[in-house]
């Protein structure tokens, strides 16, 4: 089947999955193809999660376990208002020159997405967070939904995930405890503002928000 645009021949994609496009992870001998984009003979995109799981026959050729592959419609991905971009934070910190760079989404199992921030190059090392990321979506499919609930962390308000990288203790105390590699963080935007808030004090997690900051689109 062809289509005519504009003097020119597009010809329909070819039925099948486009593996390209897919989230593709692994843990131990399982193999979890997420949002497999599936083009059917009419033309359409539906999206499949599929799942491989392997077995060895003792002298190290892999097989598929029986009842594998394993294929199930892909959830539909949470929608979030986070907006990629170049965001800078208030004058009263990091001597007034912190700026990150927001980008996303990326898939993550069960619907949900990923997305992340990182400190621009000319921004003051003091910079919080330093880097980020975090996952639009419910708690029980958030990858670190153990730790949430242990630290008994049960709010709606915030998008929750990790801060990367480390702030130096010559930043301040508070910083660097608050803000150190592997802090929980809460994640949330209002127009054309994004709040990080830290959970963490001290590599102790904690319920309620022990600090937070505020960036603005800029571009």
């Amino acid at each position: 089947m062809r289509e005519y645009c504009s003097g020119s021949i597009h010809r329909l994609p070819t039925p099948g999955p486009q593996f390209q496009y897919a989230a593709i992870t692994g843990a131990n001998n399982i193999i979890t193809l997420t949002r497999v984009p599936v083009v059917t003979s009419s033309g359409q995109t539906v999206y499949q999660d599929i799942t491989l799981q392997f077995d060895n026959d003792g002298n190290g050729n892999l097989t598929l376990t029986s009842g594998f592959p394993m294929f199930a419609p892909s959830p539909n991905l949470q929608v979030s208002s986070f907006q990629p971009g170049k965001y800078v934070g208030p004058q009263s910190v990091a001597n007034g020159n912190s700026a990150i760079a927001v980008s996303g989404p990326g898939v993550v199992s069960g619907g949900s997405t990923a997305w992340s921030s990182t400190m621009t190059s000319s921004s003051d090392p003091c910079t919080v967070p330093s880097s980020a990321t975090w996952y639009v979506g419910p708690i029980d499919n958030n990858p670190m939904s153990a730790r949430l609930k242990k630290a008994n962390i049960t709010s709606t308000a915030w998008s929750f995930g990790i801060s990367g990288n480390g702030i130096a203790f010559s930043c301040g105390g508070s910083l660097s405890f608050h803000w150190g590699n592997g802090s929980i963080i809460g994640v949330s935007q209002t127009a054309n503002t994004i709040t990080f808030a830290s959970f963490t004090n001290n590599s102790f997690d904690q319920a309620s928000p022990v600090d937070q900051i505020t960036y603005t689109l800029s571009q």
